[in-house]
């Protein structure tokens, strides 16, 4: 066969008869017309449309065919998705019609009848497609037809809903997919994969109208000084000017903490809402924020945006600190004072009140080897007192008899219970090797904090630079000898110092000021030539002859944070102050509360989403044992709390390559506040808990924005290769969508005589010249 174009010759031995046929007709016609009495004109028309029809009858007995290609019937797929979340029950200011009934109308049968079920232009969509029919919400479903949707889906995953199809089909010939949907998304278009063209239907009107939603809420928290919680929302007010918006704030009994009212006074405001609480007990707590408004003419489109629930978390039992020092001294005093009603700081001091020393006979009692400072505490265990070559402690504030009792600690047992160490005022000597590597780890390892106070056997007048101690340290100590000692130095804040909130004491930098102009000259100093590459500096010390020194630098090592403070007498700013709020007191919790804030816990439990906008939460359980190391032989058991207080119990498993990491996936139900309580069961039975919680609130996403997210679809439609339908022209689509490109064709051959239109164009072209001549009145 020949082709031209997309007609072809069935028969083409005939083209030379036809052409044959055609000349010989052209040369009669020519002879015939002159015979005629017509214009020139007139007589070139008629001979044209003549020969013409000659010419069509004399080409058709060359079969001519049109070749082209067309859906093959049944062999591609189509996917139909209807979103069924909850938005589509807004009702659009417009039609006066909620979304789903929208929906429902594309979806009904059109016959008068109500006979048919399903709309045409599905009918006309299955003549050539298979067509696969899906509900989404937080994802795709496979439904049997679109009559019965229920439309209160949570939220919204469009974009891997997509995803979901595409990778379904992926070895089938999907041709497209077609999307009814508002476009408001729990996910971004950048998470679209390699997708068949998808054609979305934008449902809902865009005329803006009254409405008043939260769109963002946050928690911040404080550690110092019993700070308020603080509570920011975000409110979008959409047409509502000249009217007042209430929001409450309620904790979880359902009682109004407070309430802030705010003026509306343009048609687009965005406002910003401060709540601060402090909650009555430590732990997990569910508060809600609520705004509507107040006296406004118009009702809002939707009030399901109007509150959020909010997770406040106001931290655990008290922060254990160890503070050891080599003598007795007035900073422990004043210290201690600091934080003894400080519910969350527990001071456990070791004060070492003789050093070791050689024994010798003659200060003994014959036959007695205990020292005789402990001579008559207990008469039954002399024996077992400490001896004269042992250094004698003070134990303070501890939990338990055994704490302590050798001395400072020398396992990970008993040093890592403890989540800051203070040192003051003792020397490197002291402690043993095994100890000072013990400091290192318990730092870098278990993520604790470390202070070390400028008393007089601090730093390099302990000895600390001759040995691996220094390493820990964010200084590099003085390398010169011959410096010049001043007496009076004066406490100020580097720029560094007045970013850090442990720092400041004051909301605005006049008090601030005030303050350090307040506190008094201090006289002992630990000099040191600089800081370390990374660590901050956050206070100096301004001496007599305007010299400035180090007075409190910080860094992190390994997972936790080393501080150094080489002020000596900090005691002094105490003795100057007459206020029953002493800043000292106030400078010691809050630098204590900084230090223990992100120490690592034994078990610690993590609460993240499976994926972006998934319904999905995955708990995640570190565990440690008590030398801080990570165990995947422990057992871990989870228990959830719900909304309605139904609890519910999980076992999370090991996780294969990560040690001491424990999963467990749950897919929450019921929107609100989620608290979960973590138990951890060692293999030789000891236990330990720890709380979380969390908030689940699809509608957050939902109803975010309550006009349809044209932006989305025409997005979604450019990505894919697609096409945005409107609504009206849905049918007009389904016509068209043979001239799209389609996975699966077949050729189709027609011949072209059997076109109506040819045989139409024959007559025609004869009826004219025959209407010419007999116009004329010729023959």
């Amino acid at each position: 066969m020949m082709h031209l174009a997309q007609l072809q010759f069935g028969a083409p031995g005939w083209f030379a008869i036809s052409l044959t046929v055609i000349a010989g007709a052209f040369a009669l016609l020519i002879y015939a017309y002159r015979s005629l009495t017509l214009k020139q004109s007139l007589s070139g028309a008629a001979l044209c449309l003549k020969l013409s029809a000659i010419a069509i009858l004399s080409i058709a007995l060359t079969e001519p065919l049109w070749s082209g290609t067309r859906i093959q019937p049944g062999t591609n797929l189509f996917a139909v998705l209807v979103d069924d979340s909850a938005s589509l029950q807004i009702r659009d200011p417009d039609t006066g019609q909620t979304r789903l009934q929208q929906v429902q109308q594309l979806l009904a049968g059109e016959e008068k009848d109500q006979t048919s079920s399903q709309p045409q232009w599905l009918v006309d969509l299955q003549q050539n497609f298979s067509v696969r029919l899906y509900s989404v919400d937080s994802r795709a479903h496979a439904k049997a037809d679109l009559q019965h949707l229920t439309f209160t889906g949570k939220q919204s995953n469009l974009i891997s809903s997509i995803n979901e199809l595409n990778q379904r089909y992926q070895k089938l010939p999907l041709a497209g997919i077609l999307l009814m949907t508002d476009g408001i998304s729990a996910e971004e278009i950048s998470q679209l994969q390699q997708s068949v063209p998808v054609y979305p239907v934008p449902i809902g009107s865009q005329t803006p109208s009254t409405d008043l939603a939260i769109t963002n809420t946050s928690v911040s928290y404080s550690p110092f000084e019993d700070a308020p919680i603080r509570i920011l929302a975000d409110l979008s007010a959409t047409h509502c000017q000249q009217s007042q918006v209430e929001t409450q704030l309620l904790n979880q009994t359902g009682k109004v903490v407070e309430t802030v009212t705010r003026q509306i006074e343009t048609p687009d405001q965005q406002l910003q809402v401060r709540f601060q609480v402090r909650p009555d007990q430590p732990g997990i707590a569910f508060y809600q924020v609520k705004t509507r408004l107040i006296s406004n003419a118009n009702q809002e489109l939707t009030l399901a945006n109007n509150q959020r629930t909010l997770k406040l978390d106001r931290g655990r039992t008290a922060h254990r600190v160890l503070y050891v020092s080599g003598r007795p001294n007035w900073e422990f005093k004043f210290l201690r004072r600091a934080i003894e009603d400080d519910e969350y700081i527990h001071l456990v001091g070791l004060i070492r009140i003789a050093k070791k020393e050689a024994k010798f006979d003659f200060r003994s009692r014959e036959g007695e080897e205990g020292n005789a400072l402990y001579r008559g505490f207990d008469q039954q265990n002399e024996s077992d007192l400490e001896r004269y070559d042992q250094p004698v402690f003070v134990r303070i504030n501890t939990q338990s008899p055994d704490e302590l009792s050798d001395g400072f600690p020398k396992t990970e047992a008993e040093l890592f219970q403890y989540e800051t160490i203070i040192i003051d005022d003792l020397e490197a000597a002291f402690f043993t090797h095994d100890q000072l590597e013990l400091i290192t780890r318990f730092v870098s390892e278990r993520g604790g904090g470390l202070v070390m106070l400028g008393g007089q056997e601090s730093f390099q007048q302990g000895g600390y630079d001759k040995t691996d101690f220094k390493q820990l340290l964010p200084i590099y100590f003085s390398q010169r000898t011959d410096s010049e000692i001043e007496s009076d130095y004066q406490f100020d804040l580097t720029r560094d110092g007045w970013l850090q909130p442990w720092m400041r004491h004051h909301k605005n930098e006049q008090d601030e000021h005030k303050r350090l102009a307040a506190m008094p000259a201090f006289k002992t100093v630990n000099h040191v030539d600089s800081i370390k590459p990374g660590a901050v500096l956050t206070a100096e010390l301004k001496g007599s002859q305007q010299s400035r020194h180090p007075a409190l630098a910080s860094q992190r090592y390994g997972l936790g944070r080393v501080s150094a403070v080489m002020i000596g007498d900090l005691w002094r700013w105490r003795l100057k102050e007459d206020s029953t709020d002493p800043q000292l007191n106030k400078a010691w919790r809050q630098l204590l509360r900084w230090m223990t804030t992100d120490a690592l816990e034994p078990v610690n439990l993590q609460i993240e989403e499976v994926a972006a906008g998934s319904t999905g939460t995955r708990i995640k359980v570190h565990v440690r044992d008590e030398d801080f190391q990570k165990r995947s032989d422990y057992q871990v058991e989870l228990e959830v709390t719900t909304p309605n207080q139904e609890t519910l119990k999980l076992n999370a498993d090991p996780v294969a390559d990560q040690p001491g990491e424990y999963q467990s996936v749950y897919l929450p139900g019921l929107p609100g506040g989620y608290s979960i309580t973590a138990r951890v069961t060692t293999p030789d039975s000891k236990t330990s808990t720890t709380k979380g919680g969390w908030v689940h609130v699809p509608e957050t996403v939902e109803f975010r924005s309550v006009n349809p997210d044209l932006s989305l679809l025409n997005q979604l439609a450019t990505e894919s290769k697609g096409e945005v339908i409107p609504a009206a022209q849905l049918s007009r689509f389904v016509r068209s969508i043979d001239q799209r490109e389609i996975p699966v064709t077949e050729e189709s051959i027609s011949p072209l005589w059997h076109h109506p239109w040819v045989l139409l164009l024959v007559l025609g072209c004869l009826f004219g010249e025959w209407s010419l001549r007999r116009w004329k009145g010729l023959p």
